[in-house]
């Protein structure tokens, strides 16, 4: 297996691309950090991996808050000596038109879209450094590459994710540190219920996406090992589109 050894953080853990994500990699050998708002989500996640064989544990988590996030990297490190990866996934996604949004709304948005995920990395940085380098890989989204519309907030801060991810791998890769994005299409998670029309949305995809199928979690989770195993030893600030071709139209 491509990450025995090794330890992952997931954020945003609880269902979706989180848990997906999470369950793979601990298949790939890792020990898991399965964390998020949702204790009852969060378990099931751990649940699902201990019983495949696997090690996890569940870590209640507001990424937006540094003290809960440094509490996050103490508990991985006292549980399995530190973390290799970083999953920064967890994210919020209020819809409705750009004028309507007040500032309290950006202002959340992006202390867990944005700030959630330098937090994240900052406390486990010195941890990565320890055990010699690590990986953090982060979702951000095709609705930056395609503007959608009635998501301004949450479209700015993927937006952000990508500006992220380049100007933390030109600072931490003299570390051992790479640094990737992950940007997916509309897969079928409860960010997506948002859509008030959803046979309308499915259409439209099968329509503008090159590949005719609707994308599943584990095609971010896929992704996600990809990132932060060896395979991509030589990869750093990239972001990867996982969209089915939704991009090249």
């Amino acid at each position: 297996m491509s990450l025995s050894d090794k330890t992952a953080i997931v954020t945003g853990a609880s269902s979706g691309l989180g848990r997906a994500s999470a369950i793979a990699l601990a298949a790939e050998g890792a020990n898991v950090v399965v964390a998020g708002l949702e204790p009852e989500g969060l378990e099931a996640t751990v649940a699902t991996i201990t019983e495949a064989g696997g090690r996890a544990i569940a870590v209640e988590t507001d990424i937006s808050d540094a003290a809960a996030v440094e509490a996050m990297a103490a508990q991985t490190r006292r549980a399995y000596g530190g973390a290799d990866v970083l999953v920064n996934n967890a994210a919020i996604y209020p819809y409705g038109p750009w004028q309507d949004f007040d500032e309290a709304t950006w202002e959340s948005v992006f202390a867990v879209n944005v700030k959630g995920y330098w937090l994240c990395a900052r406390a486990v940085y010195p941890q990565m450094i320890e055990r010699g380098g690590g990986s953090i890989v982060s979702i951000s989204s095709i609705t930056f590459f395609v503007g959608d519309e009635n998501l301004m907030p949450y479209v700015a801060s993927k937006g952000a994710v990508v500006g992220f991810t380049r100007s933390l791998a030109r600072e931490v890769g003299r570390r051992g540190i790479r640094v990737n994005a992950i940007a997916p299409g509309a897969f079928p998670t409860r960010a997506i219920e948002i859509h008030p029309d959803q046979q309308a949305l499915h259409d439209d995809l099968m329509r503008d996406q090159s590949l005719k199928r609707r994308g599943v979690p584990e095609d971010i989770a896929n992704a996600v090992v990809f990132f932060a195993g060896d395979q991509s030893s030589f990869v750093t600030g990239q972001t990867l589109l996982v969209d089915g071709g939704l991009y090249l139209h």
